[in-house]
């Protein structure tokens, strides 16, 4: 996906606190990508972008030939998400019909998820999240970043406005949740 790591890149670099951010971008990324980047990278927010369903996620293959990709259940998925000390904060699964996974994914590994409650267009998906990574990267709280992305769409006269869908934790709040923050001046 490109076109969606270029637009969240640009929206990032645009942003008042783009010096507190740092992108790891695995383009085409298999299983592999997955678990080395959680361990390695230890990210604060893992997205994938893709095709998925209610029950599994559709990673690519190492293989250079066409083929389908691996298919990854919802459950292995979420295990590969909690291999690490320090599980991410925050997955954004930007694939079709994704947000059937994401209750179990707060449940079970991290405080916060996003998931597309449908099938969405790849131009919506990407103006969602380019939207959702410029107000975190602006300090704004998951849910005003969550709000500004389903805004988006909506002021683009789209329909899918409200396929992005927030899940949370018990124990947390999204309208008081910063993920990025100003750093004091030394």
């Amino acid at each position: 996906m490109g076109r969606e790591q270029k637009r969240i890149r640009a929206a990032v670099e645009s942003a008042l606190h783009r010096d507190q951010i740092e992108l790891d971008v695995r383009p085409a990324a298999t299983t592999h990508d997955l678990l080395d980047g959680i361990t390695k990278f230890r990210p604060h927010v893992v997205h994938f972008s893709g095709h998925s369903n209610e029950d599994l996620i559709v990673f690519e293959d190492e293989r250079d030939a066409p083929h389908t990709g691996v298919i990854v259940t919802a459950r292995a998925f979420a295990n590969a998400i909690r291999a690490t000390d320090e599980p991410p904060l925050l997955v954004l699964l930007n694939s079709c019909k994704s947000a059937a996974q994401i209750d179990d994914l707060v449940d079970q590994v991290v405080p916060f998820a996003i998931g597309m409650a449908d099938s969405i267009d790849d131009a919506d998906a990407i103006n969602y999240a380019a939207q959702f990574y410029a107000a975190i990267a602006n300090g704004q709280s998951v849910n005003s970043a969550h709000l500004a992305g389903q805004v988006r769409l909506e002021l683009d006269g789209l329909d899918s406005a409200d396929l992005p869908t927030l899940a949370w934790a018990a124990d947390v709040d999204p309208t008081t949740t910063i993920l990025v923050r100003p750093t004091d001046p030394a």
